[in-house]
């Protein structure tokens, strides 16, 4: 029998861009779908390298399917 594949979640991440001492620093929201936060975060990390990144939550199936999210995809929002 074939494993099953992880269940895919969208998990919400945070992003602070660095403070250049001009502007107010800038807060996005990212959505990442990933089997586990974990891997959201880094996914979110690999996209900002150069930015602070903090889990916020998840976004529900029902909408992540409206989204048309697809694993692996990370997405402003």
């Amino acid at each position: 029998m074939p494993a099953k594949k992880p269940k895919q979640t969208a998990f919400t991440v945070a992003v602070s861009a660095a403070d250049d001492g001009a502007n107010a620093p800038g807060l996005r929201v990212y959505v990442a779908m990933a089997s586990d936060p974990l891997a959201a975060v880094a996914a979110v990390q690999a996209v900002m390298p150069q930015a602070a990144v903090e889990l916020s939550g998840t976004l529900s199936d029902r909408l992540a399917a409206r989204l048309k999210l697809r694993p692996g995809e990370v997405r402003p929002i």
